[in-house]
């Protein structure tokens, strides 16, 4: 008996798709991952289902590939050897505790429907700058993408609670307190456990995610955005050293002038798809003249009481290291008028930047974790990479976000490409792979190690690769989920 047949006896016939024309878009995405051609999709609504769906793969041995969103754009959801592709996208359950402040949810949740959920109930979602508004919050959680601001920050992203998944052989597990029985969240409320990070970044390699509790944070009144100029990036760790140390205010993050300019470049919008169509803009070249090399953006958030009286104490303690260390800063920045309005939006909502997309089509990042103080150098490895490779380097886009206090931050630097040019796609490639190599030598932490990262990842860490592998083949011995991805 086919597949097909069986798997409409698990779901309704229409949500068993094996059209040839819909099957390719499941197969491509605008990262240099070449995927394969599912065989087919299925389109579970409940976890039974999933359950069914993944005792079957075993039965017949045939290899199954979560999807949640198909935004990861780095090839994590591509199926690299045909077989079932699993999409998530009908579970779509939000579970709002305004007492508690966390939120349950199911794969299918995206950032814009969770975010515009919990704002109505006066609260706010932990969100990482850049991420497409339609992207899975839980997938994108569990691929830890680096938030904007984290109210954990001292612990890094620290905001998943209790989870639920299904093991590789279909078997229902839950972790944290949720484990003990009753509703998510146990007898009391969600507990922080460090189980549910045997899964994170493992890529659905491990088993699949049907709800996770993550924190929600408070939505103040309040809120304020400051500006810091800099016309090189070497001068910007001690600076933010000085600011962390005082634990001033929760967004704290750097943009080049490419980056800035593209979210203010009225002329482009947010694409739909990725990779985008090309556009071309003279608002962009006036914009990147006019700005900054980078430019430091300082969010303060007043407290759920007496919000005016925080904003005014971290205010004025900003101000003062400014002056203290002769630094220009403002609410606004020269030559652009109601920028802060923006950022209050972005903070929440840090979705303006993807319009860099329509620069060239697509975009392939370098993202990474080093030590505050290696910005600037690690900033020169790429330049260097890039223009050895003839790429310009004021086509290079860059964006950092503290961590953990100002111990480290979050890199990523942009190459564009046309996605319609062999020549140019191979152009970039080359650079990127060299540009990698690069970075890790320079101790660069690739902590999410996609595509090619891997390879170039595990190779130098041949005793954890083995390790992995033994979890993968004690958890998946027949090796039906998502295979071919880590070190698998």
């Amino acid at each position: 008996m086919s597949l097909k047949p069986q798997l409409e006896n698990i779901v309704s016939p229409p949500h068993v798709i094996d059209d040839p024309a819909i099957l390719d878009g499941y197969a491509t995405d605008q990262s240099f991952v070449k995927g394969k051609r599912p065989d087919l999709v299925v389109r579970p609504h409940t976890v039974e289902e999933i359950q069914q769906i993944v005792r079957l793969a075993n039965k017949t041995k045939t290899s199954l590939t979560p999807y949640s969103s198909g935004l990861n754009l780095h090839g994590a959801a591509l199926p690299l050897r045909g077989g079932m592709l699993l999409d998530l996208t009908r579970m779509k359950q939000i579970e709002i505790n305004e007492d508690d402040w966390f939120v349950i949810i199911e794969p299918g949740v995206t950032y814009a429907e969770l975010q515009d959920a919990l704002n109505a109930k006066g609260l706010r979602l932990m969100v990482p700058f850049g991420v497409p508004p339609q992207r899975s919050v839980l997938t994108s959680y569990l691929e830890r993408d680096t938030m904007l601001a984290a109210a954990h920050i001292e612990y890094g992203n620290f905001l998943i609670h209790d989870t639920e998944l299904i093991l590789p052989d279909g078997e229902l597990f839950r972790t944290g307190c949720w484990n003990l029985g009753g509703r998510p969240g146990g007898f009391y409320r969600p507990g922080f456990n460090t189980l549910y990070r045997l899964w994170t970044g493992a890529q659905g390699t491990l088993g699949i995610f049907t709800k996770m509790i993550i924190s929600a944070q408070h939505l103040s009144s309040k809120r304020k955005f400051f500006f810091v100029p800099f016309q090189s990036s070497e001068k910007i760790p001690e600076f933010i050293k000085i600011i962390q140390r005082k634990e001033i205010g929760w967004e704290c993050f750097g943009l080049n002038r490419f980056n800035l300019a593209a979210i203010l470049n009225d002329e482009w919008a947010v694409p739909e798809k990725f990779p985008a169509q090309k556009i071309q803009s003279s608002a962009f070249a006036r914009l990147q003249e006019s700005l900054p090399a980078w430019t430091v953006i300082i969010g303060l958030s007043g407290s759920p009481y007496y919000p005016e009286e925080r904003i005014d104490y971290e205010e004025e303690a900003l101000k003062n290291i400014c002056r203290e260390m002769n630094i220009l800063i403002d609410s606004n920045i020269k030559g652009f008028q109601n920028i802060e309005d923006n950022f209050l939006n972005e903070s929440l909502r840090p979705w303006s930047v993807l319009k860099k997309f329509n620069y060239k089509g697509s975009v392939h990042d370098l993202s990474f974790k080093v030590p505050l103080k290696k910005l600037h150098e690690i900033e020169k490895a790429v330049c260097e990479a890039a223009q050895g490779g003839g790429y310009p380097s004021q086509d290079i886009g860059g964006y950092f976000v503290v961590v953990e206090r100002g111990r480290g931050i979050h890199c990523e630097f942009d190459l564009h490409c046309d996605s319609d040019s062999a020549d140019d796609k191979k152009q970039v490639r080359d650079i990127w792979l060299s540009a990698s190599k690069t970075l890790m030598d320079r101790s660069a932490l690739f902590d999410r190690p996609y595509g090619a990262w891997a390879e170039m990842a595990y190779a130098r860490m041949p005793q954890y690769a083995l390790k992995l592998k033994q979890i993968k083949n004690e958890m998946d011995p027949k090796g039906i989920l998502n295979p071919g991805k880590l070190c698998f």
